[in-house]
């Protein structure tokens, strides 16, 4: 069954909640990752990288691979997710250039949660159909 995720949670206790099958994997331009996760109870999780890369580079390789664990690396801010079959993705945040870069990645949550990581360490958690503080 899907967690439903608080506003006010800790990106590893989204990350948590992700699990699922990758239904959904394509590049977008300029070289973005887009994940569609389905959970358990039909829920769908969206991931989409920004400015990161991402291994494998092949989203097809991900495809019908089951989300089993995901975390955050806190010195680096690398993205792990363990998948089945042994498989991994890694997207790994791009050296920060300037205060204005976007985040890294992306994740909104089937309850309409967005978690959006980087640049840098930082994270902010907010509801998807509203605009992020500036700060």
């Amino acid at each position: 069954m899907a967690s439903a995720v608080a506003l006010d949670a800790s990106p590893a206790n989204v990350l948590r909640a992700m699990r699922g099958l990758i239904i959904g994997a394509r590049l977008g331009y300029p070289d973005v990752l887009h994940l569609e996760v389905r959970d358990s109870v039909g829920g769908a999780w969206r991931l989409a990288t920004q400015d990161a890369e991402f291994f494998p580079v092949d989203p097809s390789e991900l495809l019908h691979k089951s989300i089993e664990d995901a975390a955050i690396d806190s010195a680096t801010g690398e993205l792990r997710l363990t998948l089945s079959a042994g498989a991994t993705l890694v997207v790994a945040p791009a050296p920060r250039e300037a205060s204005d870069d976007p985040p890294n990645w992306e994740l909104i949550t089937p309850d309409g949660l967005a978690l959006e990581f980087g640049p840098g360490l930082r994270w902010q958690i907010s509801r998807a159909d509203t605009s992020p503080a500036k700060a």
